[in-house]
């Protein structure tokens, strides 16, 4: 099978090292040329657009079966790219399975609201709800648990007071009471999940849970200072209240979005399903083992140099 990937950043580089692995081949839509893809086992090539044609889209996914979107984006741009891609899908002959880029909380049970970070994911779902071409199906996973490890071990890049930890100040400013559960998955694992996906014959849902482990802030404290090194880890709190005020003036603001990741957890967003989850890895993902939080830490000690 041929799987295209839009995009190639952090996400892009995970699937194209697993999807190959599990036997696909790989085509990278990008702006420009990555050398991080060059010589990479399973990429045929890297092909270039800015995804504003439909018709240059067509061509480019013509030879392709399936669609894995990484692009993200926090503007309209984001619902524009997607549409465009979801239209260049309906068109060709073949590539007629499509994941958008999301790889983040319960949207299914949370739907996303008017003025919120990730409002334009909604026109995407609903256009992919609207038609009957293509089999498609959004990947559920929470917070990734990358953001657990130095950035050496990673292919994503900090993203500063959107995650509690700070591995830069060995700090963690919780909001909320620490109590509130939520589920984490390293970003490689939902590669290996995507390549699963993409061979499984079952009839895709339009929601797929995938979890490594269910967890809390203090529970991923003790765990940091246990099994991470981390002994001096400095934990604070935040007050729900003022977050949510500043969230809920919906201007997106840098407060406004920060305010708004920081609720994920306190609000539910983050936590999965779980009789879905285990409905989906019994039905996809039977052979993979998605790793938990201590595994992850015990493969950075065991070699130190490892992308997680």
């Amino acid at each position: 099978m041929r799987v295209a990937i839009a995009g190639a950043g952090a996400f892009a580089k995970h699937f194209v090292d697993e999807l190959p692995a599990a036997g696909h081949e790989v085509v990278v839509l990008t702006r420009s040329h990555k050398d991080f893809f060059n010589d990479k086992n399973g990429l045929v090539e890297q092909r270039i657009t800015d995804y504003s044609s439909v018709p240059q889209l067509v061509e480019l996914l013509t030879d392709c079966d399936a669609l894995v979107s990484t692009i993200s984006d926090m503007t309209p741009a984001y619902a524009e790219v997607h549409l465009a891609l979801i239209e260049a899908c309906k068109q060709t002959p073949k590539c007629k399975r499509f994941i958008p880029s999301e790889y983040g909380g319960n949207t299914e049970d949370f739907k996303e609201q008017p003025g919120t970070a990730y409002q334009f994911n909604l026109p995407v779902k609903n256009a992919l709800k609207e038609q009957s071409e293509l089999e498609w199906t959004v990947i559920t996973v929470g917070f990734l648990m990358d953001y657990i490890v130095p950035s050496a071990n990673r292919y994503h890049p900090d993203i500063g007071p959107l995650y509690a930890l700070d591995l830069n100040t060995n700090t963690m400013t919780i909001p909320g009471t620490g109590n509130d559960e939520f589920n984490t998955v390293c970003a490689r694992d939902v590669a290996k999940a995507v390549a699963a996906l993409l061979k499984s014959p079952r009839k895709w849902r339009h929601f797929t849970y995938v979890q490594g482990s269910q967890t809390t802030w203090l529970e991923l404290a003790e765990v940091l200072k246990t099994d991470g090194g981390l002994i001096n880890l400095q934990v604070t709190f935040e007050p729900i209240d003022e977050l949510q005020k500043v969230a809920d003036k919906r201007d997106l603001s840098e407060a406004a979005i920060v305010a708004e990741f920081k609720l994920y957890v306190p609000l539910g967003y983050l936590k999965l399903n779980q009789e879905k989850m285990k409905r989906d890895k019994a039905d996809f993902f039977p052979n993979i083992h998605f790793r938990t939080i201590q595994e992850v830490l015990a493969e950075i000690k065991q070699d130190p140099k490892v992308v997680v």
